[in-house]
Formats: C-alpha cells, structure tokens, sequence
C-alpha cells in the first residue's frame, strides 16, 4: 500500500500484550506540541487487553489506525507499519516506552532547516529503569556534527562512539525506506543488527536531534537469550550476511574496517562466549557455524582479540569457546555477588 502522504509524520507501534504500559505510551504521542501526524498501532495478536484499548484510542482519535493481526512478532508488525503509514516521515516507538513532548516538533525543525532528509538520528537514548530513575544508556553523540552530512559520514563518526542498531529514536523518509526496499528480518532475535546500520549508510543526507526516546527497562528481553541456540544461529546468520554486503559496498576503509571490528566483537561474545549454554547435541553445529566466520577475529585489534585468535590456533575453536564461556560466567557470577 503506497502512502498518499495524508500526515507529515506516522508514529508507528507494534503492540503485543503491553496493556501495563501502552496508555502511558499512546499518550506520549498524543501529548506532542507538532501536531501533524497520525499513529499507527499494530496489533500483533494481542490477548490482555491491548488488543481493545488500542480500538479504544482509535475510537476517540481521528488520526489513529488499528490494524489488528495474528501474532507474527515485532518485525512483523514493524514491517506492515511501514507499508500501511500516511505518513512523509515515519517513526518507531515500542509500546512500553515514551518520548519526549516536543520529539516531532524536533524532527520537523531538521526537516525545515534542511529540506528532505533521507534520516534523522538522535543523539542518545534514555533508559528507564525498575524503579522510575532514568539514565543515559548511549554515549552522547554531538548534533552539530550531523549536520546534513551522508549516511557513511555519519555511520563512521557513530563508530567512532557506541553504534546504535535500535530502530526507535530516528526518523525515516517513508519513500526513502520504501524505494529501497528496507525490511526487518522476521523471525530473527538479531533483525535490528542487520537492517538499522544500512539505513543509516545508504541516506544521501541525514541530520541528528537532542535526546528524546525513553526506554523502559524490560524483564522480558533477557529471556530471549535463553534461547541460545537460536540467538548464535542468528547471529551468525548477520555476521555472513554483512560480509556479503560489504563485500558489494565501496565503503571508506576505516568505516568498513570498523563495522567488521563490531562484527569480531559480536561472534566473540554473543557467539563463542554462549556456545557452551547450549545443549550437547547442538554444539558441533554451531562450532562449525563459527568456523566459517571465524576470519572475522582478525579485525579485532584488542589484546582480548589477539588472546582469543591465539586460543583458537593452540587449543582450537572448540576448547576456545568454552574457554569464553567459563570466563563470561565467572563473571557473571561475580557480578551478581556484588
């Protein structure tokens, strides 16, 4: 469905059993001092509720849409949210979390100062945590310095910091994302991983807002790396699936060198640091999934990248994973102790 750009912005939602939550979330948006948008909620089969305050809400505001499906996952939703928005620019917004009063007045101004943006980044994203107090959970990036560059400009400078995958917190040119046939992976725990970085890097120009995005710390993220096996396999999935991209990419040096160091870190930690938490009989697997990556540790420059290259060389893959993982829940345990 193409949108007829009836609104400015589109405030998409994917809601799944959030009932707790997703008043604070609705009115957030509501609350906003730019008020030319529409919001988009899309209920991925929800069953507590959430399903009929979002009707509620459509019900009492002209501006927002339901769409109401069976449950897919958030990739799912996330991905008809963009076909089905009226908006010239789109934003992600989980439905447990808030933004700031003034987050579309913010993107509209860049806009204005700019013309058409491809994308507009922010520079951190807050976390809100159990207990109400919220902090910085991203290194602050600095605004003036992404101002109307290209994505690849701006992708290096974000390296140069702490990368940010998640797709809440920006602002995406709806045609822009569909003429470039940009979708999340569905069905994968690491979708944001290998889709956000490339919005980013194929923009012809973006700019960067204050902070805005309130993220709610959630209990139920970490039970996703419960599946271990599932989250290596995906992950190794991402890390060959960047390579193949890369390798079609012209990219500055420094730029692809760092993508690939983020990439080493992530087959060293959420790969080869939880091979060991799987069960037995899927191990050999998935050991054999690392070694066909496994040329990625050399973009590791660290002492830990080297120390790791050496293990596997002396006492190979194999032993070098459980190595990893024995150190990661000493740790873990050390943490917890403290």
């Amino acid at each position: 469905m193409q949108s007829s750009n009836k609104y400015k912005f589109s405030v998409i939602i994917p809601v799944y059993n959030v009932v707790d939550y997703l008043k604070e979330c609705i009115d957030s948006i509501l609350a906003q001092t730019y008020k030319d948008y529409e919001i988009v909620l899309v209920d991925d089969g929800s069953s507590d509720g959430s399903e009929k305050l979002c009707d509620e809400y459509a019900s009492l505001h002209d501006n927002i849409l339901v769409h109401h499906k069976k449950n897919g996952g958030q990739s799912s939703a996330r991905n008809i949210g963009t076909k089905i928005a009226n908006g010239e620019y789109f934003i992600f917004v989980d439905s447990d979390d808030v933004i700031a009063a003034d987050t579309l007045e913010q993107f509209h101004d860049k806009i204005r100062q700019y013309g058409q943006l491809d994308l507009i980044l922010s520079e951190s994203i807050y976390n809100i945590e159990p207990d109400g107090h919220i902090i910085d959970i991203q290194t602050k990036l600095n605004p003036t310095e992404y101002e109307g560059i290209t994505g690849e400009q701006a992708l290096k400078k974000m390296y140069l910091s702490v990368p940010n995958w998640s797709p809440c917190g920006k602002c995406y040119r709806t045609a822009y994302w569909r003429e470039k046939g940009f979708r999340f992976l569905e069905g994968r725990i690491s979708e944001d991983l290998q889709l956000i970085d490339r919005v980013i890097l194929e923009a012809d120009k973006v700019a960067m807002i204050k902070a805005h995005y309130y993220y709610r710390w959630k209990i139920q993220s970490s039970t996703m790396h419960k599946n271990f096996a599932k989250l290596i396999r995906d992950t190794i999935f991402v890390i060959d699936d960047w390579n193949s991209y890369l390798i079609s990419k012209a990219l500055d040096k420094e730029l692809d060198f760092a993508i690939r160091a983020s990439l080493a870190n992530m087959l060293e930690h959420t790969v080869m640091g939880n091979i060991f938490y799987v069960a037995k009989d899927e191990r050999k697997e998935l050991i054999d999934g690392v070694k066909n990556v496994l040329y990625f540790l050399k973009y590791d420059l660290s002492s830990e990248g080297r120390l790791i290259r050496a293990a596997c060389r002396i006492i190979g893959v194999r032993n070098t994973c459980f190595l990893l993982n024995k150190i990661k829940t000493a740790r873990k345990k050390k943490a917890d102790f403290v």
